[in-house]
């Protein structure tokens, strides 16, 4: 009997249910949470002036990590107020709340660094577009 032998009787399930259950974290996320769905528009606002202000490789490797981190840290917050609202169970209790502010702070501490980074690549390509006219 090898590793792989072992793992698979511990994982009865192939891993396209796996990829089935994240795909409806992702739909899940995008349907009930607008700030997500905001997140989404500002990536995609991005990517068409990176497009139009013709950004660099690294640059748009930068706008799609830091998005990516963004999408990830909204998803996790969700992730833990649900769990935090089902432990509950309506009680206020001091450290979900803790646990939520935190996690709510990761994405507001995540996105205000994709604004800086927003504002370090656009503003400039913006004014050298604004002197040209």
């Amino acid at each position: 009997m090898n590793i792989f032998s072992v793992f698979r009787k511990y994982s009865p399930r192939p891993h396209t249910i796996s990829f089935k259950h994240a795909w409806d974290g992702v739909k899940f996320a995008f349907r009930t949470q607008p700030n997500f769905r905001f997140h989404i528009v500002a990536f995609t606002i991005a990517m068409i002036a990176g497009l139009l202000f013709k950004i660099s490789y690294l640059e748009f490797l930068s706008i799609i990590l830091i998005s990516g981190i963004v999408f990830s840290m909204e998803m996790l917050n969700t992730a833990l107020e649900a769990l935090g609202d089902e432990v509950a169970k309506g009680q206020f209790l001091d450290l979900i709340k803790v646990s939520k502010d935190v996690s709510a702070g990761g994405v507001l501490l995540s996105a205000s660094i994709a604004i800086i980074l927003a504002i370090i690549i656009f503003v400039p390509k913006l004014l050298s577009a604004l002197s040209l006219l």
